[in-house]
């Protein structure tokens, strides 16, 4: 899918109040298991109904978990490139191997760090594999189309309420620059990932020239904060009261493609 801006628009704040709801007593989630189905009956079980323009954010893991997506790390042949990877980070060589299959391209590999890109084209440390809320010895590469996971699940939900809706898959990842982790969209439906203001005019009635807001990134990140990085046990959160209509799209219009910078414009790479 090509990357396109969305529309310019202003958002209007004036009366805007956002509500964000964690959906509790969600099950562990295991391969086979029907997601959107288990969403929709945990959203009844905590007596909530979906609205238009509600945004749904959904954790990474509890995806790959439902489709399959699991790796048992015994079981992993290591090739020669795995094993000198290992030498550099002082990582297993089964999980470099992982982290190999998982990635397009090694961008840094030291002590403690191996920075890819993954097969969808995200920078991040170690192709985004995790062993997080895994049973032990397993892990969990990201989803493989995290944008049709979305997609199926709003489609399910859409239908069910009657209404339309959002949804972003989202993952825990760190920023160059700067310490410390925050939840970051890998896969949307119902919304552009980013919202193009170029165009646009501040207070001083000055033109915007180069603004561009990663949206779907800041839902995740409020979501991220109700989600914990341990063991909370919220994999899903509600976000209600945002004003999408300046990015809202149709189920399969978005991608998060939108959100990868061109390799052309990677001053940092």
């Amino acid at each position: 899918m090509t990357k396109k801006s969305t529309v310019n628009n202003y958002v209007n704040c004036d009366n805007m109040s956002i509500e964000l709801i964690p959906i509790k007593n969600i099950p562990l989630i295991e391969e086979n298991d029907n997601l959107s189905e288990i969403i929709y009956n945990s959203l009844e079980d905590n007596d909530i109904k979906l609205q238009d323009n509600d945004v749904l954010v959904l954790a990474e893991t509890v995806v790959s978990k439902a489709e399959g997506n699991i790796i048992k790390v015994d079981d992993v042949e290591v090739t020669e490139e795995a094993v000198e990877m290992s030498k550099l980070s002082s990582k297993d060589a089964k999980l470099c191997q992982i982290i190999l299959d998982n990635s397009n391209d090694i961008l840094r590999c030291q002590e403690g760090l191996i920075i890819t890109e993954t097969k969808h084209g995200f920078i991040c440390a170690n192709s985004g594999i995790d062993n997080s809320n895994c049973r032990e010895g397993y892990v969990t590469p990201l989803p493989v189309n995290p944008d049709k996971s979305a997609q199926e699940i709003k489609g399910f939900l859409d239908e069910k309420y009657d209404c339309d809706i959002a949804v972003i898959i989202s993952d825990t990842q760190g920023r160059a620059w700067r310490v410390g982790a925050i939840g970051v969209a890998i896969g949307v439906s119902g919304i552009h990932p980013c919202t193009d203001f170029r165009g646009c005019y501040d207070l001083y009635n000055q033109e915007l020239q180069s603004t561009i807001e990663a949206t779907s990134d800041e839902l995740a990140s409020a979501a991220s904060l109700l989600m914990g990085q341990s063991d909370n046990g919220i994999c899903l959160v509600l976000i209600r009261g945002y004003d999408s209509a300046f990015s809202k799209c149709s189920i399969d219009e978005s991608s998060i493609d939108e959100i990868i910078r061109d390799k052309s414009m990677d001053a940092f790479r």
